[in-house]
């Protein structure tokens, strides 16, 4: 049973690499000239790529769910109240950001396909002003926290040691690009994007690494 759910969770874990990249560059507020000159750009395409981008970065987030609750059962000493947390934590950041992508994927691409501008324009993520962009930086907050609940596990041998300060340098990257983007400075906002980035492949790809190890570990 655990071989199954190692393979599940390389899988989804190498799914959240390729997420990485379509779904941390939107975070960027940079840009934006209002609803308007957005949903032109949008109905060039149809919102395909856009929808694509969101609905990939909806499929990661049970990822990250899968991903955290497999390190807990497989390796981490903590206790109770600790796993609960991270696994809160965990669940709060696929909620948060869950709703993000759905909202993104359902009311406002069709209301912008339907021209209705201006009543989906306080949803719309890259808007500086909507509330969906304060759900997902508080789903990446949680998910910096159930990081840091499971960074502790990996204690022994150099795979181990990158993935824990893997694992915590994401957590700490990821609150102050938070408040990196708050403040609205392109420039800064695109350093810390970056690195967030390479954090979280370099992590995915660790990780990846080490379930394979302990499914070889498991034998047939």
């Amino acid at each position: 049973m655990s071989s199954i759910l190692i393979l599940v969770a390389g899988a989804v874990l190498i799914l959240g690499i390729l997420v990485s990249y379509a779904v941390l560059p939107r975070a960027l507020t940079i840009g934006w000239g209002g609803i308007f000159p957005y949903a032109q750009a949008y109905r060039l395409t149809h919102g395909t790529i856009t929808s694509l981008s969101f609905l990939a970065a909806l499929i990661s987030c049970p990822a990250y769910a899968l991903q955290i609750a497999t390190i807990q059962w497989l390796r981490t000493q903590a206790g109770t109240r600790v796993r609960r947390f991270g696994l809160a934590s965990v669940t709060a950041f696929a909620a948060l950001a869950g709703l993000n992508y759905v909202v993104q994927l359902v009311i406002v691409r069709v209301g912008i396909l339907e021209g209705r501008d201006d009543a989906v324009g306080w949803l719309v993520f890259q808007n500086p002003g909507s509330p969906m962009l304060a759900a997902e930086f508080l789903g990446w907050f949680f998910l910096g926290a159930a990081f840091l609940t499971v960074a502790p596990s990996f204690e022994t041998g150099r795979l181990e040691t990158a993935i824990r300060w893997g694992l915590v340098s994401s957590a700490a990257v990821g609150n102050v690009l938070i408040l990196v983007l708050a403040t609205d400075d392109p420039g800064a906002g695109q350093l810390f994007l970056g690195v967030m980035t390479a954090l979280l492949m370099s992590v995915d790809v660790l990780l990846v690494v080490f379930f394979r190890r302990l499914l070889n570990s498991d034998g047939p």
